[in-house]
């Protein structure tokens, strides 16, 4: 396995001033590739992208992730995201009893707060449109939250997972991804952090397209 960590950051956020308090410090992205053969004799290899919520300091935490009218939220790719028929769209369906016997479902694609899988997972979802995660999920007034008492919300090492997104090797990766998502969570001293329109560029003309197919959509449901 080979694993990277790159800084999420671009033109997307030159154009799109956003607001953010203490407790949050920004994305970040992890990429690693993998491959196996499962109980059936089938090949496979996957390059993955995980990307994290860094908080600040001990303590601080991640509550939601969301879009609303004013922020929508998108993840999507130029490309196409690996979906295993075994797994699901959250965390929530991704069932680790499995990996033994279909070991790609491991790194399906999913989004998260700080959970690799169902395993003692509080995860809430609503409202999220996920009809098109071949290539993109999105919602303009949905979240996925976990509660201020979950464990999961304070994620490891300074940094909590947020989505895993995973392609046929070679075929995507992090350079072919684009996005804004919204986060809330709480300081170390209990206080309330916020930060909006939190841009998850890929280089050059892949952030471009992923900026003008967000304005498009909205322009769409105006």
């Amino acid at each position: 396995m080979k694993t990277s960590n790159v800084i999420l950051s671009g033109v997307g956020s030159l154009i799109l001033a956003s607001a953010a308090s203490a407790g949050y410090a920004g994305l970040s992205a992890e990429t690693s590739s993998h491959s196996g053969t499962n109980v059936l004799g089938q090949s496979w290899s996957l390059d993955v992208v995980r990307i994290f919520v860094d908080l600040e300091n001990a303590g601080d935490r991640l509550d939601a992730v969301y879009g609303s009218e004013a922020n929508g939220l998108v993840i999507g790719t130029t490309a196409e995201f690996y979906q295993n028929a075994a797994g699901g769209d959250s965390s929530l369906q991704i069932n680790a009893a499995l990996f033994g016997v279909y070991n790609s479902v491991e790194y399906d694609t999913f989004v998260t707060i700080g959970n690799y899988n169902s395993t003692g997972d509080a995860l809430l979802v609503q409202a999220v449109d996920f009809s098109n995660f071949s290539t993109e999920v999105t919602t303009d007034n949905g979240t996925w939250v976990v509660t201020p008492d979950d464990i999961q919300g304070e994620g490891s090492g300074g940094r909590v997972l947020i989505g895993q997104f995973s392609f046929a090797a070679g075929t995507g990766g992090v350079d072919s991804m684009y996005g804004s998502v919204n986060l809330q969570g709480s300081s170390a001293d209990g206080s309330t952090w916020e930060a909006t329109g939190q841009w998850l560029p890929a280089p050059g003309a892949f952030a471009l397209l992923g900026l003008a197919g967000l304005a498009g959509r909205r322009r769409r449901r105006n």
